[in-house]
């Protein structure tokens, strides 16, 4: 892993992504228990086994869906971890999709109308 990788990794665990990991592999346990055991249910299960072994070793593409997916439920991440995202699309240029999808940055996080 290169300087910039491992930088981008880094910031990423900083801002939750252990967190994110552990939340998600705990969704996706607690879909395979609600599948239903008929054949539609099987092809569900083989999808939700592959994103668990996914998350389980998750590769740049994982971490950079990961980290756009935090920042959009909370942007006041995105300052943390913008620069060392750009620098990681400059070096995978296959990223580049999803950094763009980073949120603004804002000084608070969103409130609901209501």
């Amino acid at each position: 892993m290169s300087r910039i990788e491992g930088t981008f990794v880094e910031l990423a665990l900083e801002i939750g992504l252990a967190e994110t990991i552990a939340e998600t592999l705990r969704d996706i346990d607690r879909a395979m228990a609600d599948l239903p055991a008929d054949a539609g249910g099987s092809r569900w299960l083989k999808r939700l086994q592959e994103q668990k072994t996914s998350l389980r070793n998750p590769t740049l593409r994982t971490t950079a869906a990961l980290v756009v997916a935090m920042c959009v439920k909370d942007p006041t991440l995105t300052p943390r971890i913008r620069r060392a995202f750009a620098d990681l699309v400059e070096r995978h240029p296959e990223l580049a999709w999803f950094y763009t999808q980073l949120p603004a940055a804002s000084a608070e996080p969103l409130r609901r109308a209501g």
